[in-house]
């Protein structure tokens, strides 16, 4: 008895689904086999130009900035401001606590400016924007002038409110998220000098 044209119709159309699979299944193993390749090239391209992690050892030319960064001694910095920093700096730069025999020292001086912001009609201010600049040097033990040097800074704000002891704590705040961020850019632009090839 020969097929029906809706049994003919159901083959086709399961023969279709199946045909729809076997594309779709390779079309995802293609798209994975070129985003292998891709990172590979990726990863090839950039040893082959020079690229190497900053805080990992991969030879002799540079790349180990933890455990350099570990070797330097960071000097007390004056302040509440400067205090807050300097815990930052050593959770950043000496985690493992102070070095028995530091190869560098760490001088940071501190100064901020504040500047005022949102005027009311009253002419008093609602918020203040406040920055806070560091100056920093790197000296090589048994070296007199700085290896490294330079000027970070960062602007963080608070308000003004009617409570007295609320504003204080904003602006304490403040200080507090400036010191974290200046820890921030500092550590880690002395990881990328202290990582640099030697030689």
């Amino acid at each position: 008895m020969p097929d029906s044209p809706k049994r003919h119709r159901d083959t086709g159309k399961k023969f279709q689904d199946t045909r729809c699979r076997t594309s779709a299944r390779v079309y995802r193993l293609f798209s994975v086999s070129l985003c292998l390749c891709g990172l590979f090239l990726l990863a090839t391209g950039l040893a082959g130009c020079g690229w190497q992690p900053l805080y990992g050892k991969i030879d002799r030319t540079g790349g180990d900035a933890a455990e350099s960064l570990s070797q330097v001694h960071i000097l007390p910095i004056a302040d509440r401001t400067g205090q807050n920093l300097y815990n930052a700096l050593r959770d950043r730069m000496n985690p493992q606590g102070v070095p028995a025999k530091p190869q560098y020292d760490l001088v940071v001086n501190l100064s901020e400016r504040s500047d005022q912001l949102l005027i009311l009609e009253d002419q008093t201010a609602s918020r203040i924007n406040l920055t806070v600049f560091a100056d920093f040097r790197l000296y090589q033990r048994g070296n007199k002038n700085p290896v490294f040097a330079g000027r970070s800074q960062v602007t963080t704000s608070y308000d003004l409110l009617n409570d007295p002891f609320a504003t204080v704590t904003s602006e304490a705040d403040a200080h507090r998220r400036a010191a974290q961020s200046l820890a921030d850019e500092i550590s880690n632009r002395l990881a990328v000098y202290v990582a640099r090839p030697q030689g």
